[in-house]
């Protein structure tokens, strides 16, 4: 990543925490105010060793703390200032500890509130930058979902959030050692400048330095960051899928593959900690054999009655403050590099455009009647293969509709086209002849139910899972729409009857259970158009009766789409419709199909394991 890419994601990071400018313009304040009080511990060291050293002589009083011969004196503040008073030592020793306490106090005071008014600042940044991701993932199309992993999604809302954002602290504690090392420098160049230009010299050194491990540390972040995603990915379809991984005893395997990844982020983990790791003594070295010359130089000149003691005592003690800081500041760029790796996959992610587009003129779909017409449709999820070829299709209102074909055929594909999930990659989906690209998608899916194959539910009680997130239907309404899924008779036998909570996806329902209460939600919205999705798959026979009558009683004045896993379920359509790699190959009712000899027969055939000749004569017989 270029300096100028970094500069463009760090732009972005901090452009989250600029509406709470004011709550960090004081962070900031309290933040030079602790590193300034900080930097005053070296003054208090100084007036004790000026108060308990010997008494100078006049000429040696006039080169005290200070170098009066140095050419900056014009151009820097006096700093030279005392508490100490020879003809009253014991009073001074009191104002000296007696103000060092206070100053304690007031550093005390000035780090708890900039550090709480940081964390404030910070923690709303990414309180607001994580809406905005999960805001953005609402309204990205089905295919973005299907083809990216679930764990790498979570990775990028949760861990590389954190890790984007933790440059928001890091900036504030570069700013506080920022302050002690230009203010402990400014201090040192007053008192001798040329004892201070060695550690000037050292700065080159150290820059270039930092510059490369902070690059290494930034490539061995996003190769973490991905890793991460990966273990995210094994631990979601793992989780999710336990009854199949222990009813195939795959759990070794499970294993050894979580264990494959989980060695890879070790390995990554350890390079970039081998990198943190060899970054601070490199400094730190670099930065001792400086302070063990300007040591040697500074003792050589109080040794030659050129200094003080207490003013060269003062400026040790501000280069050894400066130590940590200036290692923490020359560390920043490896978080700089750090939080750029892991913003860059956030807003990655961020910058996805949704396939499904509501157009700025989009009008609202008046309430339908139910007809739905495709034109000429075609849709392909790459360039490379396309899943439905030149589709014509006019299902009228209140028409019963089975789509039926082999697997791969385009059938789910078919349906999730009328309520937009997909557009078409050529060609128009009409209902009632509007254009379904020319409306709102919210009054489009408001007025089409959908039942699909796995029923999917959410963590909260039966009532809750009804209404799906609504709270404008009343506790009757939602009863009645039970009712007429045949949920109602379970519900009531429940310990809290609508109110018992159901457990993350419902797992603690059985699967015909949870399909009726899926189709209690799509029946509460009263919808004119319905998409069933192969809603009896999976189902024991007792609840498959009992979705299946409830689900004729509510396709009655619907215009219904039905996508039938078990053919017996669907011969009652009022038509039924042939798919075959992509095109409508037949079309008519159950028993016209089956007089045609096509695919359709064949596909009965197959699934009773039965000619359909000898079924036609077991039934004159009868």
């Amino acid at each position: 990543m270029s300096f100028r890419e970094l500069l463009a994601t760090q732009r972005r990071i901090f452009g989250f925490i600029l509406p709470y400018w004011k709550i960090a313009g004081v962070a900031i304040f309290f933040t030079v105010v602790v590193a300034l009080l900080r930097l005053s511990q070296a003054k208090f060291i100084g007036w004790l060793f000026e108060l308990l050293g010997p008494d100078k002589p006049v000429a040696q009083q006039t080169q005290s703390a200070l170098n009066p011969t140095n050419p900056l004196s014009k151009y820097i503040p006096d700093f030279d200032f005392t508490l100490v008073d020879r003809e009253n030592p014991i009073w001074s020793l009191k104002l000296i500890i007696g103000t060092y306490l206070i100053v304690l106090v007031a550093r005390g005071v000035s780090s708890f509130c900039q550090k709480y008014l940081t964390d404030m600042a910070a923690q709303s940044a990414v309180r607001d930058l994580r809406a905005r991701a999960f805001a953005h993932l609402q309204d990205l199309s089905m295919q973005f979902f299907e083809s990216m992993r679930l764990g790498e999604i979570q990775s990028r809302c949760t861990s590389d959030i954190i890790a984007a954002t933790a440059i928001y602290a890091n900036l504030a504690d570069f700013l506080k050692n920022s302050v002690v090392v230009v203010g402990a420098l400014l201090y040192m160049v007053y008192f001798d400048w040329k004892l201070t230009l060695l550690i000037f010299l050292l700065a080159p050194v150290i820059g270039v330095a930092v510059g490369k491990f902070g690059k290494k540390m930034g490539m061995e972040t996003e190769k973490l960051q991905s890793r991460v995603a990966d273990l995210s990915a094994i631990i979601i379809e793992n989780t999710s899928s336990q009854k199949v991984v222990k009813a195939y005893h795959r759990e070794k395997f499970e294993i050894e593959r979580f264990n494959r990844v989980n060695e890879e982020n070790y390995r990554t983990q350890m390079k970039l900690a081998q990198v943190g790791a060899t970054q601070t003594p490199v400094v730190e070295a670099i930065s001792v054999l400086g302070i063990a010359a300007i040591v040697y130089f500074g003792a050589s000149q109080v040794i030659l009655g050129n200094s003080s003691l207490d003013g060269m005592i003062i400026y040790w003690g501000l280069m050894g403050m400066i130590i940590q800081p200036v290692t923490a500041v020359s560390s920043f760029y490896s978080s700089f590099q750090a939080s750029s790796a892991a913003g860059r996959r956030v807003f990655s992610l961020m910058d996805r455009e949704p396939l499904v587009n509501e157009k700025a003129d989009a009008v609202e779909l008046p309430p339908v009647k139910g007809t739905i017409e495709f034109k000429d449709v075609r849709f392909s999820y790459d360039e490379e293969k396309e899943i439905l070829k030149g589709i014509d299709f006019k299902a009228e209102a209140g028409e019963v509709v089975a789509i039926v074909g082999t697997n791969g055929a385009g059938k789910t594909t078919f349906v999730n086209l009328v309520p937009r999930f997909y557009d078409p990659s050529h060609g128009t989906v009409c209902i009632d002849g509007h254009d379904l690209r020319n409306v709102t998608i919210g009054s489009l899916r408001t007025q089409v139910g959908t039942v699909i194959q796995e029923s999917v539910l959410f963590a909260g009680t039966i009532a809750d899972n009804i209404a799906c997130g609504r709270s404008d239907y009343t506790r009757e309404e939602i009863e009645e729409a039970a009712r007429v899924a045949n949920a109602d008779e379970f519900i009531v036998k429940m310990p809290r009857g609508y109110d018992t909570d159901i457990g993350e996806r419902g797992v603690r329902l059985s699967g015909g259970q949870r399909q009726r209460i899926a189709i209690a939600r799509a029946l509460l919205r009263d919808p004119k158009i319905l998409i069933l999705d192969e809603f009896t798959s999976g189902i024991d026979t007792e609840s498959e009766n009992l979705i299946t009558e409830a689900i004729e009683r509510i396709m009655r004045g619907r215009t219904s789409l039905v996508i039938a896993h078990r053919l017996n379920t669907i011969r009652h359509a009022d038509r039924i419709i042939v798919l075959d790699s992509g095109k409508i190959v037949e079309e008519g009712t159950h028993q016209r199909l089956l007089d045609k000899n096509g695919l359709y027969t064949k596909l009965y055939e197959a699934q009773l394991r039965t000619p359909v000749g000898l079924l036609e004569q077991e039934r004159k017989g009868a």
